[in-house]
């Protein structure tokens, strides 16, 4: 059994893949396994892999027939892995020399659930500003923490991000991570969602400073790219894990010590989809309706906040106080379809003479979840005015419905 599984999951990463396999292959910690799981690649990243497959018995693959999300791909080769010790690699990175001998030889002397490593960066893009920024918030900083306050110095103190990549993980702690965290198809966000799982069960956790062990390749990933229409759509999903993460800690009698972790989540996520917003150069009454759908009326509040409509041209103001009309309209006929199934309950009720046999068959009422905080009705000479004097117009027009 090998003391260190290191998990690849790949998406049409063709040109990256030898890269990032070499330089777990050459390092000087050789009792290690490479788990590949291929999922639904069509750039020919299934070859690859099975040239290695073929000729070096320390590389292990599966293909996914479909593309199922890296979070499940993650997960089908935790099931499988034989290592005493975990690390995970993307792609388009990839570890530098004495990597795993520092690793290994870390969490063995710290016995620690966790240790987090140094890493460093090659740019793909020269904003320098952008770069320092992101480096800065990976910069190793000696700590510990230990039981619950673990999750807690993540997601509220940032004591340390949530990333994959820049730690080493014992193998029985992924497993039961694994093991216990809900299926769900996922592209982006994927370490904020398996890390969330980790990290609870973790019962100790160090950071160190190390040399760099890991090279991140910045500017690769969507995190640093400008997301068109149908990329946020994607981005929004992650929406989606809120509940699911909500429904763990609930059964696992965890929630209200947790709650606060919860929250900061949802808040960095929702201020994470303003910024995302922000990007956008040209918004469209689709992209709009996205956001409100996966993240309610609130988020538009943030994004009015944060930059102000004006900024954007005619169109795109349109767009959004259009989207916003019929947002409302459509919450006021499911609230009004609602009461009017209500009130036909209690007529078929006030009619039914006392003791009769009769059996009612109640109408069916919609599942469809209220909006909580979406906008109020914006008349439509407010939008004439936004189109064509903007200047007259204040962000305060725009108000929250009252909470039912």
């Amino acid at each position: 059994m090998p003391t260190l599984s290191i998990i690849i999951p790949i998406h049409n990463e063709k040109a990256f893949l030898k890269r990032c396999i070499d330089s777990i292959l050459s390092q000087s910690f050789q009792d290690l396994e490479i788990i590949c799981v291929d999922d639904g690649s069509t750039d020919g990243s299934a070859d690859i892999l099975q040239d290695y497959v073929s000729r070096e018995p320390r590389v292990h693959a599966t293909t996914l027939p479909q593309r199922l999300g890296t979070v499940l791909a993650r997960k089908q080769a935790l099931l499988y892995a034989q290592g005493e010790y975990i690390l995970f690699a993307d792609t388009d990175d990839w570890l530098l020399p004495g990597a795993c001998e520092t690793a290994v030889k870390l969490i063995k002397e710290s016995n620690v659930d966790i240790i987090q490593f140094s890493v460093d960066f090659e740019a793909e893009q020269k904003d320098a500003e952008s770069l320092n920024r992101f480096i800065r918030l990976f910069r190793s900083r000696e700590m510990e923490s230990r039981g619950t306050n673990i999750l807690y110095d993540c997601f509220v103190n940032h004591r340390f991000m949530h990333n994959l990549w820049n730690k080493i993980y014992r193998a029985e702690l992924c497993r039961k991570a694994v093991n216990a965290m809900p299926n769900i198809r996922l592209h982006h966000y994927t370490d904020l969602y398996l890390s969330f799982f980790i990290l609870f069960f973790a019962e100790s956790f160090r950071c160190v400073n190390t040399k760099p062990c890991y090279r991140y390749h910045f500017g690769g990933g969507v995190s640093t790219k400008m997301p068109d229409g149908e990329q946020f759509r994607n981005l929004c999903e992650v929406s989606k894990t809120l509940p699911l993460m909500e429904k763990f800690l609930r059964a696992q009698n965890a929630y209200e010590t947790n709650v606060s972790v919860l929250d900061a989540i949802r808040s960095s996520l929702r201020q994470d989809m303003v910024n995302k917003l922000l990007t956008i150069p040209n918004l469209t009454r689709e992209t709009i309706s996205n956001a409100i759908e996966y993240w309610g009326g609130d988020i538009i509040f943030d994004f009015l906040t944060e930059t102000g409509i004006f900024k954007y041209p005619i169109e795109s103001r349109s767009a959004l106080v259009s989207t916003l009309i019929d947002r409302y309209k459509a919450d006021q006929r499911e609230i009004a379809k609602l009461q009017s199934d209500l009130d036909e309950v209690k007529a078929k009720m006030q009619k039914m003479a006392p003791g009769s046999s009769q059996v009612l068959n109640p109408p069916v009422i919609s599942t469809t979840p209220f909006r909580i905080g979406n906008p109020s009705p914006v008349s439509s000479t407010i939008e004439q005015e936004i189109t064509s004097s903007p200047q007259k117009v204040q962000i305060r027009l725009v108000q929250k419905l009252p909470k039912i």
